[in-house]
């Protein structure tokens, strides 16, 4: 299998005369907090996180259901902004960043995978790629990126194929490719493997940790699966909205 390097990589925007780059550095966090409204109730879903992670890194972040992993991964992916605290990954402030420059930090150096993989089924796997690469690819280039990518993650063969026709672990190898359309430096995987048997199961973890060599990008894996913890460098546990020592 090959892997893209470099030459797949999108310039990046500017927002309101805020550069938009790479992630160079690590993700800092510094009493974070973070809740929800529930009636009148506030529920807390994060509790005075610190946390650091380095540039390149791979950790995983376990927990049982409901301790904040997911709110963790959003908040960082800067799909929702904590209520207090530091949140800062790369070169960016999420907390200071406005709207169409959260959109644009997302666009361009993050890269969500899913457990439900979020492919769209009337779309085959290579209009999946496509559409994602809408957002930061020129016209020209998306057929041909697609095709690489699919190419990249043992898939072209079934290029035409919609979701339905396709295993789980075919499935989540092309959500893969289409969470790599914008070259991110940061990977965000939510249960990557929870839709999975092992086998396929570990051919995607050994896929992720491939992206995460070749490309030097950071990942950041939030799994339940034992197994997959135990191969990341780093490793974290939240229980109740707090992260544990």
């Amino acid at each position: 299998m090959r892997l893209i390097g470099p030459r797949l990589a999108q310039p990046r925007g500017v927002a309101h005369g805020h550069t938009v780059t790479r992630l160079g550095s690590a993700i800092h966090l510094r009493g974070v907090n973070h809740w929800y409204r529930s009636g009148r109730s506030q529920v807390e879903a994060l509790h005075d996180i610190d946390l650091e992670i380095p540039a390149g890194g791979y950790v995983a972040l376990t927990g049982p259901s409901g301790a904040g992993k997911s709110t963790l991964l959003s908040l960082i992916g800067g799909l929702e902004r904590p209520q207090s605290g530091t949140l800062i990954v790369g070169h960016h402030n999420l907390r200071d960043l406005r709207v169409d420059e959260l959109a644009a930090y997302r666009r361009t150096t993050i890269g969500f995978i899913f457990q439900h993989f979020g492919l769209l089924d009337l779309l085959s796997a290579r209009e999946n790629i496509e559409l994602a690469a809408s957002l930061s690819v020129p016209s020209a280039r998306r057929r041909p990126q697609a095709h690489d990518l699919l190419e990249d993650v043992g898939l072209l063969d079934r290029a035409e194929h919609r979701p339905g026709q396709l295993s789980g672990g075919e499935r989540q190898r092309v959500a893969i490719a289409r969470a790599l359309v914008n070259d991110p430096s940061l990977i965000l995987a939510d249960e990557p493997t929870g839709n999975l048997d092992a086998d396929s199961a570990m051919r995607v973890l050994d896929l992720l940790e491939r992206v995460h060599v070749e490309r030097g990008c950071t990942l950041l894996v939030v799994t339940h699966n034992e197994a997959v913890a135990e191969r990341a460098e780093g490793r974290y546990r939240l229980n109740a909205g707090r992260l544990l020592p």
